[in-house]
């Protein structure tokens, strides 16, 4: 069982650098389809296979570039770090349960990078794992739904009307819904509009704040603990 579980780590770390790869691909505007490993942002330089080992890799270079000696950035460290344990808390679930949950969480990830970096988010990458939940959990009538949909809606109508509401967030509730009850996505809204509150108008002041990064870690936080 431990060998099993270790597997299970490790296949997730590689799943969490993958997206942050593929994130970070598309925020410099590369092709995500290459052969080309990834580079060091700071110095250009191409990296070697054991640096681009999830976990391993940063550590054998101590934080910083084998290179150019810069400090790297531990985003995707913490991405891989999550990613394995999400897997490993969740493969040994029922499979209607965990398989719908961890692409949602994937996917989530994803988009949590790319609108934190250019507050961009990709409705086509939704569609797999909202279908899934769909058919695993089909939806079935219920007052916190009712309110949920009158909700979505509302915020369809608020980013049509304004700049202040991205609609690419209210997709992402959309597929909160599918993968989870509605009194889970409407307390996850709830906790990540209060931490995103908190952030806003504690100092640095911000004029924009991506929202996806708050509804996926409050997300994933409800339904673990549940």
């Amino acid at each position: 069982m431990l060998l099993l579980n270790t597997i299970m780590f490790i296949s997730g770390a590689c799943c969490g650098s993958f997206i942050t790869c593929m994130a970070e691909r598309h925020n410099g505007m590369k092709s995500l389809y290459t052969n080309q490993r990834s580079i060091c942002p700071k110095c250009q330089h191409q990296l070697r296979y054991w640096q681009l080992m999830p976990l391993l890799g940063v550590c054998l270079q101590r934080g910083r570039c084998f290179d150019c000696h810069m400090q790297i950035s531990l985003r995707s460290t913490w991405i891989e770090l999550i990613c394995g344990s999400l897997l490993l808390l969740n493969w040994q679930g029922p499979l209607a349960t965990s398989a719908p949950l961890l692409l949602g969480y994937a996917v989530l990830l994803f988009n949590s990078l790319t609108d934190q970096a250019h507050f961009a988010v990709f409705p086509i990458t939704l569609i797999i794992p909202a279908l899934i939940g769909l058919w695993a959990h089909p939806l079935t009538f219920s007052v916190p739904l009712l309110i949920l949909i009158i909700l979505l809606i509302c915020l369809y109508l608020l980013a049509w009307r304004t700049k202040k509401f991205g609609a690419g967030d209210v997709d992402i509730l959309v597929l909160l819904a599918c993968l989870a009850s509605p009194t889970l996505v409407l307390n996850s809204l709830i906790l990540a509009s209060g931490a995103a509150l908190a952030v806003f108008i504690l100092p640095p002041q911000r004029r924009q704040l991506p929202f996806v990064p708050f509804m996926t870690w409050a997300f994933i936080l409800l339904t673990q603990l549940n």
